[in-house]
């Protein structure tokens, strides 16, 4: 049997094709069964026809039929015109069982390949011929029942292809919208798995960068530090406590940078594993009170430093929140870093703490005798000091800016040098408890003042004693 399958596929992909091949196929195999039934004689079935005429007249509306059908997929409310006239010249003759065959498959091809005008005017037709044939069959038998008898058939040979075709077309169009939704849905597979490729690599780039600004944080502004002031101690005459001083200096940043190292890593390994604890190590970061040694480190390296604090912020008079007070240490940091690569000689450092905590750092763009720092001793910028401490600040709900001193500035006078500005919202108790804290240290001040002066009873009065 899969043989046999087998050897007829290739002739039932010809005869079933979608295209004009196919049609001719069709419309002569349908050509061939007219006229098989013309010559069993299934001729004049409707009436006795015209006296005379011979039988081989049927043909002509056979072949012209047929004909028509080769277009029955692309012109189909046409085809099924032509079929309609050469219908009428058959049943002129009588009428066969081979034209209604015909009469079939155009209404099949219209309402499987037409349009919907064409389906509805095709509708329309019918009821109307089914009508017809009601009212002349009862007209020439007198008969109601005749009458009724003849719509119902009427109704029934010419509807029935008209629903098979509706429903082979209806399933084809659902066959069709599941493959459309099917693409559909493959394309929307690899529209997401394309959209996740691309969250992924976008999360691999923003690790990245987070990483390497944390490297920056963490290594850079030390070795910078250890550069600049081993470049400073080599570049001048041999003096033991100066050099020694620089050492310590060296020694203390090298140790630091360890330990921030360290703690990174520590961070970055419990998150890559979901392990717990990882977030008690930024409870180690680098805060405000490790500040006098990177001013310290500053100086040994050359640089004029004025620091103007009156609310005490860098001793640690007040007390500033974890963030703030890390992001702090950080912008400081950076920015003195930045003077001593590519800054002049002298810097200032302003800190004032009430409603916000405002910071600024700025230099006067002048070098000791006109010249630059040597990149071989300082390196080359990579861009992301500014990147950080303004992604810092700004993650707080504070305001940055960095840029040239413009004119009219009370920074260092020069006109040519960089200024870094940093506003950091805080909280109502922070400044009220740095007023209460200044409230607080001259309330000592005098009562250590009040105690230091003798008590009335204590003083000597003449005459008192021999």
């Amino acid at each position: 049997m899969s043989r046999t399958a087998d050897l007829l596929a290739p002739i039932t992909r010809v005869v079933l094709a979608e295209d004009r091949r196919g049609d001719v196929i069709t419309a002569v195999g349908l050509l061939a069964i007219a006229l098989a039934l013309d010559a069993l004689g299934l001729v004049r079935t409707s009436w006795s026809g015209l006296a005379g005429v011979s039988s081989w007249w049927f043909v002509v509306p056979a072949v012209v039929g047929c004909t028509a059908l080769v277009w029955r997929r692309f012109h189909p409310l046409g085809a099924l015109g032509v079929v309609t006239v050469a219908f009428a010249a058959d049943v002129a003759l009588g009428g066969s069982v081979g034209l209604l065959v015909v009469l079939w498959e155009a209404l099949y091809a219209v309402h499987l390949h037409g349009r919907p005008a064409a389906r509805r005017v095709t509708a329309v037709g019918v009821g109307a011929a089914s009508l017809a044939s009601m009212i002349v069959v009862g007209e020439a038998t007198g008969e109601a029942r005749f009458a009724i008898l003849a719509g119902l058939q009427a109704v029934t040979l010419l509807v029935m292809p008209m629903w098979w075709g509706a429903n082979v077309r209806q399933g084809r169009e659902l066959t069709a919208a599941a493959h459309e939704r099917a693409r559909l849905e493959r394309e929307r597979g690899t529209a997401l798995l394309s959209l996740s490729e691309a969250a992924r690599h976008d999360a691999v780039r923003a690790e990245r960068t987070s990483v390497a600004r944390d490297l920056h944080d963490v290594v850079a502004s030390h070795l910078s530090a250890i550069t600049i002031t081993s470049g400073a101690a080599l570049a001048g005459e041999p003096e033991p406590e100066r050099d020694r001083a620089a050492l310590r200096s060296i020694r203390a940043e090298s140790l630091a940078s360890l330990q921030d190292m360290q703690a990174m890593i520590r961070v970055l390994s419990a998150g890559s594993t979901g392990a717990p604890g990882g977030g008690s190590d930024l409870l180690a970061a680098p805060r405000v009170a490790q500040l006098p040694q990177v001013l310290e480190q500053v100086r040994l390296a050359g640089l004029e430093l004025t620091v103007t604090d009156p609310d005490g912020v860098l001793t640690g008079d007040t007390v500033l929140p974890a963030a703030v007070d890390h992001a702090v240490y950080r912008v400081v940091r950076e920015s003195l870093t930045n003077v001593l690569k590519h800054g002049g000689a002298r810097v200032q450092v302003r800190v004032a703490a009430a409603d916000t905590l405002e910071l600024e750092v700025c230099d006067d763009g002048v070098r000791p005798g006109g010249t630059t720092s040597d990149p071989a001793d300082v390196g080359e910028g990579t861009g992301l000091g500014l990147v950080s401490m303004r992604e810092r600040v700004e993650s707080l709900g504070g305001s940055f800016a960095a840029g040239p001193v413009e004119g009219g500035s009370d920074c260092p006078p020069g006109g040519a040098g960089w200024r870094v500005r940093a506003v950091l919202p805080l909280p109502a108790t922070v400044a009220d408890r740095a007023a209460d804290e200044v409230a607080d240290r001259a309330a000592d001040e005098a009562a250590d003042e009040a105690a230091a002066e003798p008590a009335p009873s204590d003083r000597a009065i003449p005459g008192l004693h021999a």
